[in-house]
C-alpha cells in the first residue's frame, strides 16, 4: 500500500497538484486497514474509509464518492484499484485531461499505446467480448468500456449519484459508460497498459461475469428505465 501512496502523492507533487487519496476497504484479510494506519500521510493525505465487509465494487466507488465530496471538496475525482494494476504515475494525465475540459477520461486499454500484460486467454476473451457488446448494444462510442481507471469532473461525479445504479459489482463501470454516453458529456481515452495485481487473484468471478453480460442487456432493452432515479433524498 505503500507504494501506492507514495507513488500517487509523488506524482502529484512533480505536477504541481493538491491530490489527496481515499482507500476504501471492505474488511479484507489481508490487512490494507492496518496497512494504511501505519503510513506517515494517513489522517492527512490518505484517508481510509473500513466497511463491514465485501459490498461490490461499484459500492466502494459510491462510498468513496461520497465521502471525498463530503469532505475534501476536490475538483475532479480518479478512481482506481489499490493494487498498482493501475499505474499511479498515471493519475496526472488523467487529471490534466480533466483541467483541459473534459467531463471524464478513461484509462483506457484498447486505444494505441495500451493494454493488458500477462492476461489468460480466457480474460482477453471476457474482456474483448464484453466491450464489444458494450459498443455495438449501448453505442457508446468508446474502446475500453470496462475500466475502473478514469477521472471524472466533481460536477459528473454529482450526477451519477443523482441516479441509482443498480450493479454493484463490475457492471457498475459499465453502466456509468452508458449513463456518460446518455448525458452527452466529452470523454477522452487516455492509454495505459494494465499490470497483473502483484498480490491475491482477481475478484472478477463467473458470477460477476454473468451479472455483468445480464446488466448489459437490461440497458440495451430498457434504457435509463434501468437505471432509475431515487425517489427521495439521500440519507
Amino acid at each position: 500500500m505503500d507504494r501506492l501512496v507514495n507513488g500517487l502523492l509523488r506524482a502529484f507533487k512533480q505536477e504541481g497538484m493538491d491530490g489527496n487519496i481515499v482507500i476504501v476497504d471492505d474488511n479484507s484479510p489481508d490487512g490494507t486497514a492496518d496497512a494504511v494506519r501505519t503510513l506517515k500521510d494517513f489522517g492527512k493525505k490518505a484517508f481510509l474509509i473500513v466497511r463491514p465487509g465485501k459490498m461490490g465494487l461499484g459500492s466502494a466507488y459510491v462510498e468513496g464518492y461520497k465521502y471525498s465530496l463530503q469532505t475534501l471538496s476536490p475538483d475532479c475525482i480518479i478512481q482506481m484499484d489499490a493494487d498498482l494494476s493501475h499505474p499511479p504515475e498515471l493519475v496526472t494525465k488523467l487529471a490534466k485531461t480533466i483541467e483541459e475540459g473534459f467531463d471524464v477520461a478513461i484509462g483506457s486499454r484498447y486505444v494505441e499505446g495500451g493494454g493488458t500484460k500477462s492476461w489468460s486467454f480466457t480474460r482477453r476473451l471476457v474482456s474483448k467480448v464484453a466491450n464489444a457488446m458494450i459498443r455495438m448494444l449501448l453505442g457508446t462510442g468508446l474502446h475500453d468500456n470496462t475500466s475502473g481507471y478514469r477521472a471524472m469532473k466533481s460536477e459528473v461525479v454529482k450526477a451519477i449519484l443523482e441516479y441509482e445504479i443498480r450493479s454493484r459489482g463490475y457492471g457498475y463501470n459499465a453502466e456509468t459508460i452508458y449513463l456518460f454516453a446518455k448525458l452527452k458529456l466529452r470523454v477522452k481515452e487516455i492509454p495505459f497498459i494494465f499490470e497483473n495485481r502483484e498480490k491475491g487473484q482477481t475478484k472478477l468471478s463467473f458470477v460477476e461475469i454473468v451479472k455483468f453480460f445480464f446488466a448489459t442487456l437490461r440497458l440495451w432493452l430498457f434504457g435509463l428505465k434501468h437505471i432509475a432515479l431515487p425517489v427521495g433524498p439521500e440519507t
